[in-house]
C-alpha cells in the first residue's frame, strides 16, 4: 500500500538534534524522515507535539483525493494536534516556552476582503494550511505562526491529558457551526453520524439542555457513547423516518453525500441544517423546493474562525467537553501505515486515532 524508506539525514541549523517525521511524497507513498524545523523567527512558535489526530482528510491526502489546489507534495501531514511550546520568536508575547497549546491550521493572509471581514476561512489568497501545504504535526516538533497559537488551561480539566487536546481542532469546527446557528435551550436537536465530529456535536448540544437529542447512525456500536454524552434517542438509518420533521436544528457530519437529504427530512419547517461533513465524491438527487417549502436555513461549515477556537477552549475549561473517551487508538509515528489501514477498514469500536511521537504507544 505504501512506500517507506529509512530516515534520511537532516541538518539542524540551530544545534537542536533532528527527530522523526512522516512525509507523504505523493499519492500512495510515504516515508519516515529526520526532520529539523528551524528555530522560530519573528512571529513564529516552535512546539513539541504531544499527539496529532489522524482523520479522513489525511486519508484523502495520502490517497491523492484531496483537491490539487489545497495540497503541496511532499508534505508532513498533521493538522489536529496539541503540544507544549519549546521556543518563540523575539516578538511573541502571548505564549512562552512550557505553555500547553493548540493552533489553528488555516494560514489566512489577514489582508484580503474576507479576512478583514473576520471570515478567515474564506480567505481569497493562495490556500495555505498546516499539514497540507506546510509541514504539520506528524512529527516530534512543528513550527507555526504564533498568531494562530492558542494557550490551553493549565492545569487541564480532570481526566484530560494534553494529547487529548488534539481533538480540539475538530471540536472548533463543530463550534463554528453551532456559533453560526446557535441552539436554543430546550430545543429538539438531531445529529447525523457517530464519528468524532458528531459525538463532539452531541456534547455541545447536550449543554443546551434539549427537550430531545436524536443521533442517527449506520452502526450502533457508538450509540452507548452518544447516550453517555447526552443523546436521548439513537436510531439506525432505516429507523430515521420516525423522527422526520421534528428537529429545530440538524447537525450533519457523516461525510456521506447520500445522508444530506436525510438532514433536510429531519428538520421541521423553519428549522436549521448545519452541513459539516465533507463527502469528497458522490451525487444526490433531491427536490430543490425543499428549501423554500420548508423554509429551511442551511449553513455549510469548513474550518473554524479564531472565535470558534477560543470558544472551544472555553467549553473545555467549563467541563462541557469530554475528550478522552473519543480516542480509541494511540499509534507511534512509525505506525502511520497501520493508522491509515484502520481508517480505511473502520473496524467496530474505531474512534479517533492519535499519532504520538514516541515508540512506546
Amino acid at each position: 500500500m505504501t512506500e517507506a524508506s529509512t530516515a534520511e539525514s537532516a541538518t539542524w541549523p540551530g544545534g537542536r538534534p533532528p527527530t522523526v517525521a512522516v512525509e507523504v511524497l505523493g499519492p500512495g507513498q510515504h516515508r519516515l524522515i529526520e526532520h529539523a524545523p528551524p528555530e522560530p523567527g519573528p512571529g513564529e512558535a516552535l512546539v513539541e507535539v504531544a499527539a496529532a489526530g489522524i482523520c479522513g482528510s489525511d486519508v484523502e491526502l495520502f490517497e491523492g483525493r484531496r483537491p490539487a489546489e489545497i495540497v503541496r507534495y511532499p508534505v508532513i501531514p498533521g493538522h489536529e494536534w496539541a503540544g507544549s511550546v519549546l521556543a518563540v520568536g523575539p516578538d511573541v508575547r502571548h505564549v512562552r516556552p512550557g505553555d500547553p497549546v493548540i493552533a489553528e491550521g488555516f494560514r489566512s493572509c489577514g489582508v484580503c476582503a474576507r479576512c478583514r471581514a473576520a471570515e478567515p476561512t474564506l480567505c481569497t489568497a493562495e490556500y495555505a494550511e498546516t499539514g497540507f501545504t506546510h509541514p504539520g504535526a506528524f512529527s516530534h516538533r512543528v513550527l507555526v505562526p504564533a498568531r494562530l497559537v492558542h494557550r490551553l488551561p493549565d492545569p487541564l480539566p480532570p481526566g484530560t491529558e494534553l494529547e487529548h487536546c488534539a481533538l480540539l481542532e475538530p471540536a472548533a469546527c463543530v463550534a463554528a457551526g453551532l456559533l453560526a446557528a446557535p441552539p436554543l435551550a430546550g430545543g429538539h436537536f438531531a445529529v447525523l453520524g457517530t464519528g468524532t465530529l458528531s459525538l463532539l456535536a452531541v456534547q455541545m448540544l447536550a449543554a443546551h439542555r434539549p427537550a430531545s437529542l436524536t443521533v442517527v447512525g449506520r452502526r450502533a456500536h457508538q450509540f452507548p457513547l452518544a447516550e453517555r454524552f447526552g443523546a436521548t434517542r439513537c436510531l439506525l438509518g432505516e429507523e430515521v423516518s420516525s423522527a422526520a420533521g421534528t428537529a429545530d436544528l440538524v447537525f450533519e457530519a457523516t461525510g456521506a453525500a447520500s445522508v444530506v437529504p436525510t438532514a433536510f427530512d429531519l428538520a421541521r419547517r423553519g428549522g436549521t441544517v448545519v452541513l459539516e461533513g465533507i463527502a469528497g465524491t458522490g451525487e444526490i438527487a433531491m427536490d430543490p423546493d425543499v428549501f423554500a417549502l420548508k423554509q429551511l436555513t442551511v449553513l455549510g461549515v469548513f474550518g473554524a474562525s479564531p472565535a470558534a477556537w477560543a470558544h472551544t477552549i472555553g467549553l473545555l475549561a467549563a467541563g462541557v467537553l469530554d475528550l478522552a473517551p473519543l480516542v480509541s487508538h494511540r499509534v507511534p509515528l512509525s505506525g502511520y501505515e497501520r493508522a491509515l489501514d484502520l481508517l480505511q477498514r473502520r473496524p467496530p469500536g474505531l474512534g479517533k486515532i492519535l499519532l504520538v511521537p514516541d515508540a512506546t504507544a
